[in-house]
């Protein structure tokens, strides 16, 4: 019996050997356990695909992929005058509370005009999120769907139209408008002028 004790005691180590890396994949992946930890705090909501889910990181992608797009054109237009009398100081008589806008002496015609864009884009959104077309996502799922496994740190890269693809592009984008907002407060410069710089100024 002594003889096979060192061969026991090999694959018993084989064995926990073979562990480690599951180990190690959950404590480098937080997201398996934050989704976890929240289904089970708010069942409610998991089960509708908000909070902290897969499906909610997604949306907030898409938000954001498009606040990218709208940055960016809105700079293109900025530098090309394609926005009427954009330096125009708004009439108090006409506009009323609207020329104010928390800034004095008043917003210029750029601002205001971009706000009230803002405004129409927000009720799109949240009427494509809440109301979609029969052939698109919705962010409330059905009580009892299927929610998406976690994607990890560094989701799995699938090029093409893709859910992985969807992901690396919504997190490269909502880090973008961080990054864009914080070089535009921490530096005084405004936003659309962080973008023109980022770019090589080839907007304006």
């Amino acid at each position: 019996p002594g003889a096979f004790a060192p061969k026991v005691a090999l694959r018993a180590n084989a064995v926990s050997r073979q562990a480690r890396p599951s180990t190690l994949v959950m404590q480098t992946n937080p997201m398996t356990n934050a989704v976890a930890e929240f289904a089970e705090a708010n069942p409610e909501l998991a089960s509708r695909g908000l909070g902290v889910t897969t499906n909610a990181e997604r949306w907030n992608g898409r938000h954001a992929m498009f606040g990218m797009f709208a940055i960016f054109m809105t700079a293109y237009m900025k530098g090309h005058g394609l926005i009427p009398d954009a330096d125009k100081i708004l009439d108090v008589k006409q506009w009323g509370a609207l020329v104010q806008a928390g800034q004095s002496p008043g917003i210029t015609n750029e601002r205001a005009i971009l706000m009230i864009a803002h405004v129409h884009v927000l009720v799109v959104s949240v009427i494509a999120a809440f109301a979609p077309f029969a052939f698109q996502d919705t962010l409330v799922k059905e009580k009892g769907y299927t929610p998406e496994a976690p994607a990890g740190i560094i989701p799995p890269f699938k090029t093409g139209l893709t859910p992985e693809a969807e992901l690396i592009n919504g997190r490269l984008a909502m880090l973008g408008v961080i990054a864009l907002c914080f070089g535009s407060i921490f530096t005084g410069t405004p936003m659309l002028d962080v973008v023109n710089l980022a770019v090589g100024k080839i907007l304006f």
